[in-house]
């Protein structure tokens, strides 16, 4: 292969890498997407635990009163 075409192949290459690295660095700065790829399991299963707690705590007041208060 001549210098020629070896520097044509090289000059393919990094082409490719800087145009897969811009694709990177776009996709970074897309908040939509990554937005839309976020994993919101962990937040459903914090809100989830919350309002368990905020239910458990309606029910033992509510059966505190009823019952004078644990006298």
């Amino acid at each position: 292969m001549s210098r020629p075409d070896e520097l044509r192949l090289e000059a393919a290459r990094k082409r490719e890498e800087l145009i897969e690295t811009l694709d990177q660095l776009v996709a970074k700065t897309d908040l939509r997407a990554r937005a839309a790829r976020m994993d919101r399991r962990p937040l459903v299963a914090a809100s989830a635990a919350a309002v368990a707690l905020v239910v458990l705590a309606v029910v033992l007041s509510a059966r505190s009163r009823r019952t004078g208060g644990g006298r």
